[in-house]
């Protein structure tokens, strides 16, 4: 039996399972989820909402999941406790003492954002709410008096939002824009499952792991250059709806793959172009960059790069976070640079600290190796903040420059950890006798890295994460903690997501497998269309894991997605390199179809830019 085939029984297995448990009666189900009330035991428009759904013969008890998303918990759900959408918490300032809950909630968003956005962007986000609203209150069943679905999607649309505006809390108030666009993203696209689920039965359409099984087949790819193929996955699913998914798959025997990461910024932010330029047969979006944090300050700047990237054997950014990579070692006897998926970080990284001027000189610092004077690496996964110990001195880094120094000569000292860098702590005795770099801030101290086993010799490299699975390492889950996910740690989507995975958003996702005819070894890369509400919804990131392993892999990662996710391969008929995936900067609405109109009736958007890039070269490494 083939693994997606065995993969396949396996989910079907795991669906009867699902099922079975929506058959629980309301008593035990609620007792499965919990309660929703205050601390007191006050009532909650969630749990009148949990109550509804109970009692309800028509709604599903994944609709209460979604409703609990951006709270804390399950009390944590501000305003009237009652199912009413356009009952809102707020002072009223009309004369008839009523208060028109779309104009109230669009006129602050386009206000209230603007300490973190420009005017265009919060006007976007008002319209764009506005337009979600709207639509959800068109879809509600007007024939009888029964609370449906869009009803309780629209009040949580509404309810969250005015709590994401009015919070007093001193970090979730610097990300108001970054909550509100997520919240209108999820429940719109939550809104479009939950059709789904209503309105087919089991039978009408294949699962996503069944139409990926059947149309993923390598058997149905197009060779366009030795040893790289490319198949295009779309049709409509049970369980994601309509999905559109490009799948290049590289074998890495006969195509002698060379693969380059890059800082695309330099060079070119168009796919395309960058392609071309740089000779690539395919090239796919990158990491992740800064873009949505509130406090990107300097050196840093909104678009760099997070975590580790390796550029032709330079470092220039180190693996601070420990997460999944995708890595191509330097050529081997065979000429041959092995591409592997791994997770990456500091411990055993040798960090060369050396400055120029009349007393140069070198400090070598390897991270956590040294028992009796360690070296510890503190980056914002952690903490925003670390105390030097008296005798100890720090470097607080930002890719490969000291950005700041600190010697803590009597007592403890505070130091702030810096958003896409780390803080290096380390003993005064590891400083050169007689030197004054400490005291010199105006001396520029230059970092670089070296890595230990396995990954010495690392050509080419690019953080993501998370890991979806490692059979190798016997890991068939993800763990966003153990990949410092946390905390104020970049990227802050994935740190603070308040979705607990339920959000349908464009994926990128990479994979090794084992090809079942030749046994020769394959990098699987998958481009998943999103925001399109004719041809494609997006995935999970369960769903994006569950799509690699049914396509083959034995060890698959996550890399940057969202409106950043781009593929790129090239045409010999045309003899161009050309995009082969739809575009997903912003919600599509129905248009005929072709999915090419904003959720409001605006043109189509243009597509970001993409900040870093992996290429994927024929020929062999060179030494």
């Amino acid at each position: 039996m083939s693994t997606s085939q065995s993969y396949l029984n396996q989910h079907r297995r795991r669906r009867v399972a699902e099922r079975n448990l929506t058959k629980l009666t309301p008593h035990l189900a609620a007792k499965k989820m919990g309660t929703a009330s205050r601390g007191d035991g006050s009532a909650t428009w969630l749990s009148a909402a949990l109550d509804t759904i109970q009692h309800s013969s028509h709604l599903n008890y994944d609709l209460y999941h979604v409703l609990r998303a951006f709270g804390k918990n399950d009390d944590d759900a501000p305003g009237p406790a009652n199912l009413d959408p356009d009952a809102l918490d707020v002072d009223v300032d009309a004369a008839d003492g009523t208060i028109d809950a779309i104009s109230h909630l669009k006129t602050r968003i386009a206000t209230e954002l603007l300490d973190e956005i420009d005017s265009d962007q919060a006007s976007m986000f008002s319209r764009r709410f506005v337009a979600v609203s709207s639509l959800l209150l068109n879809d509600e069943t007007k024939n009888d008096d029964r609370v449906t679905a869009k009803q309780l999607l629209r009040l949580a649309l509404h309810r969250r939002a005015l709590q994401i505006l009015s919070t007093n809390d001193s970090v979730l108030c610097k990300r108001k824009a970054l909550r509100i666009r997520a919240l209108v993203d999820f429940i719109w696209s939550q809104s479009l499952v939950i059709d789904l689920k209503n309105s087919l039965t089991n039978d009408q359409h294949p699962t996503l792991i069944q139409i990926a099984c059947e149309q993923g087949k390598q058997s149905s790819s197009h060779e366009f250059f030795p040893g790289f193929y490319h198949s295009t996955i779309e049709g409509t699913t049970s369980d994601f709806g309509p999905v559109h998914i490009n799948v290049l798959r590289i074998n890495l025997k006969t195509s002698c793959c060379r693969m380059k990461c890059i800082d695309a910024r330099a060079t070119s932010t168009d796919l395309s172009t960058l392609a071309e330029k740089m000779g690539a047969v395919a090239a796919i979006s990158g990491g992740f960059f800064l873009y949505s944090e509130p406090d990107i300050s300097f050196p840093s700047k909104r678009t760099d790069p997070v975590g580790l990237l390796v550029t032709d054997g330079q470092a220039f950014g180190p693996p601070v976070f420990q997460r999944a990579a995708i890595a191509q070692k330097t050529s081997d006897e065979n000429g041959e640079g092995r591409i592997m998926l791994s997770r990456i970080g500091m411990h055993g990284v040798t960090c060369m600290c050396s400055w120029g001027g009349v007393h140069s000189g070198t400090i070598k610092l390897t991270v956590a190796t040294d028992e009796m004077k360690a070296i510890t690496c503190v980056h914002r996964g952690i903490s925003r903040e670390v105390m030097v110990k008296e005798g100890h001195c720090a470097f607080a880094i930002v890719g490969n420059t000291v950005v700041e120094r600190k010697h803590a000569h009597r007592g403890q000292i505070k130091m702030e950890v810096p958003l896409a860098g780390f803080v290096l702590s380390f003993s005064e005795d590891h400083l050169p006798a007689g030197t004054t770099i400490m005291n010199n801030h105006d001396l520029e101290i230059l970092v670089s890295y070296t890595f230990s086993s396995p990954h010495e010799c690392i050509e080419n490299a690019m953080a993501g994460g998370p890991m979806f699975f490692s059979d190798e390492d016997g890991c068939d889950t993800m763990d966003l903690a153990s990949e410092d996910f946390a905390g104020s740690a970049p990227p802050v989507t994935f740190s603070q997501d308040e979705t607990h995975d339920h959000n349908l958003l464009p994926r990128m996702g990479i994979g090794l497998a084992i090809c079942p005819d030749s046994g020769d070894e394959q990098l699987v890369c998958v481009a998943v269309d999103g925001r399109n509400l004719d041809r494609a919804l997006g995935l999970t990131l369960s769903g994006t894991s569950d799509l690699l392993r049914s396509l083959g892999c034995y060890k698959a990662m996550n890399l940057d997605g969202g409106s950043s996710k781009r593929m790129v391969i090239w045409d010999p008929d045309l003899k161009e390199h050309k995009i082969v995936c739809l575009s997903t900067t912003e919600i599509k609405a129905t248009n005929g179809g072709n999915g090419n109109c904003g959720i409001d009736g605006t043109a189509a958007e243009p597509s970001r830019p993409v900040h870093t890039a992996i290429l994927f070269l024929p020929g062999k490494v060179s030494n």
